[in-house]
């Protein structure tokens, strides 16, 4: 049997850099195969889609909403030629009603135990058209992630470099912050994996890593032992913020710690302590800055991109407030009949499908425009990515020198 998983191209932002990680869905899913099936990946963003590929199941993974439209066609692609379409993946969790007018079946929710009675039902012929579960998955027993499907050296380099691999250790967010799904598609338990299981994908990765947890701050004891054992690992790795204590960023520097991100959606003395105490520790910051907030007037964005030039970010990224289902956000926003746009190409984190309480949709895409534009006034996104690249180059064993000094010399 043969089982082939699709994972959509989508629209990067604007501004953000042109790299494309090999995602993590698509590759945790795999492993949830029995081992005599026959498994390929493609990622449309890295490779065109070969819809006459000899396989009896596809798998396409919707991570983003903004992928739905292109994911749908491809179901239709594929369906058109005889082949039976499974969906999955954060956007089918989210809707799964719609999700199952494209495909013969859709997984609702985490895959783990989902995908093997799926296949055992197609293969017995008795394929069932919506696949989900009461509660979560133990996560002690989730296969490790199959990466060895992805071609690492062809499409995920950057000038002989291998890119990072997303890990996760753990799911769920006891948080329930406004504009995020994560409580809904993780439940509100911070679930944690078993430290040897995350250890042993680890070493399968590539030197460099993002650790996808929703937030690492959630479990600061899991945070400090995570830390002391990823010291042993020679890696370097970006992750969501991490708990603002010395001791910890003490062992999340040993350890490897390379950039955080960081949201900021205010003016704020602490942020900008958080951020000094991050440089005191050698990690960069990457700010996530959110626009559109119910009380951000025009006002306060422009006084808020003036602070972010105070704050020594290594790179940012903009975004716009986007009312995805099952938020805080969409909650309030369909009550007040405030959101204007519901075709899903553009809920891409840089669109105001929604009326501000403050300003028009037009105002506030203008300030986005324009926070981009000044941020990176001075020294443009690609020399500071530059830097930070070269940063973490220099700080991996084995690496060139000579090598290093003719990236720096061409500023890539």
């Amino acid at each position: 049997m043969r089982f082939l998983f699709v994972f959509p191209e989508w629209p990067k932002l604007p501004g953000q850099t042109p790299f494309n990680l090999p995602p993590l869905g698509v590759v945790q899913a795999a492993a949830c195969l029995p081992e005599e099936i026959d498994v390929k990946v493609i990622n449309e963003n890295v490779e065109p889609i070969d819809f006459a590929a000899d396989c009896d199941l596809v798998g396409i993974s919707i991570l983003l909403s903004c992928q739905a439209p292109r994911a749908y066609e491809i179901a239709q692609a594929f369906r058109d030629r005889g082949k039976v379409v499974v969906l999955g993946g954060l956007h089918v969790t989210l809707c799964p009603k719609e999700a199952a007018q494209h495909a013969n079946a859709v997984v609702v929710g985490e895959g783990e135990g989902l995908i093997q009675q799926l296949v055992a039902d197609f293969q017995a012929g008795r394929l069932q058209k919506v696949y989900r579960r009461e509660g979560f998955p133990d996560l002690a027993k989730a296969p490790l992630p199959r990466r060895e499907l992805y071609d690492k050296k062809r499409f995920y380099s950057y000038k002989g470099w291998e890119l990072v691999d997303l890990v996760e250790t753990s799911r769920g967010c006891r948080f329930n912050c406004y504009p995020c799904c994560t409580p809904f598609l993780g439940g509100r338990q911070h679930r944690l994996k078993p430290m040897d299981r995350v250890l042993a994908d680890v070493q399968r990765c590539s030197d460099l890593l993002f650790i996808v947890d929703n937030s690492l701050e959630q479990n600061v004891d899991y945070e400090r032992e995570l830390f002391r054992n990823l010291a042993g690992c020679g890696k370097s790795w970006i992750s969501h913020p991490i708990t603002c204590e010395p001791d910890v960023l003490d062992l999340a520097q040993k350890a490897g710690c390379w950039y955080v991100y960081h949201v900021i959606f205010n003016i704020s003395e602490k942020i900008k302590e958080r951020i000094r105490m991050y440089h005191d520790h050698g990690i960069a910051v990457e700010g996530t800055i959110l626009l559109g907030l119910d009380w951000h007037t025009e006002n306060f964005i422009r006084r808020l991109i003036d602070f972010l030039l105070t704050l020594d970010l290594d790179v940012a990224e903009f975004t716009v407030l986007t009312p995805f289902p099952h938020t805080e956000a969409y909650r309030q926003l369909e009550q007040e009949n405030r959101i204007l746009d519901r075709d899903w190409r553009h809920y891409n984190a840089s669109t105001a499908v929604y009326r501000p309480r403050h300003m028009s949709p037009e105002k506030l895409q203008q300030l986005y425009d324009l926070a981009w534009k000044e941020f990176y006034r001075q020294e443009s996104q690609t020399i500071k990515m530059a830097k930070l690249f070269l940063k973490v180059l220099r700080s991996l064993p084995g690496r060139s020198t000579a090598r290093e000094g003719r990236a720096e010399r061409r500023g890539t």
